[in-house]
């Protein structure tokens, strides 16, 4: 059976059951949760195909691995995963269902790195200027480099603006260099 296939089913189900309840945002937070927790956790993803561990034990999981209070609508759709035999796909109903809550609510995903925190107001001009561009939104992921000395790197899908000290410098060894 095409993995792909039934997580993207199963993902457009819940989005559709989201939207319906006005839950899509929960549902997107829980997701990304669920997502970030099999990254740090690679044994959930052995416990959900173990076909020793009951059903109480999965669903147990599976909820815990969502972060936050449950609610209705997630755990009904969690019951229904299970009932159908489909834990293992889990992972990627997830994963697909927040590339289908991106595309719909037009968000991009992004990365910044620089040599140091930046503030708040800092991070929040150079989104805007993004999204001013792109007509969507832009969720960031952010990280810390040291060796870039200063400034920062700004990745957006295909798209790297690169305006580090440590490339800069690079540039001017390259031309004295020549």
């Amino acid at each position: 059976m095409n993995t792909g296939m039934i997580s993207s089913r199963y993902a457009s189900a819940l989005l559709s059951f989201a939207a319906e309840s006005k839950q899509e945002d929960v549902i997107y937070e829980k997701a990304k949760v669920i997502v970030l927790n099999f990254a740090e956790q690679p044994k959930l993803r052995a416990a959900l195909e173990n076909p020793v561990v009951n059903f109480d034990t999965k669903k147990k999981l599976m909820l815990a691995a969502a972060g936050s209070k449950s609610d209705k609508l997630f755990d009904t759709f969690v019951q229904m995963v299970l009932s159908k035999n489909r834990e293992s796909y889990y992972q990627g109903i997830m994963l697909k269902f927040i590339d289908l809550y991106r595309e719909k609510n037009n968000i991009y995903l992004g990365s910044l790195i620089t040599a140091s925190n930046i503030d708040a107001l800092t991070e929040k001009k150079l989104t805007a200027v993004i999204e001013s561009r792109r007509n969507g939104k832009l969720e960031i992921k952010k990280s810390i480099q040291s060796d870039l000395i200063g400034g920062f790197i700004l990745e957006v899908d295909n798209t790297r603006w690169d305006a580090s000290i440590k490339r800069q410098l690079q540039t001017i060894k390259n031309e004295l260099a020549v």
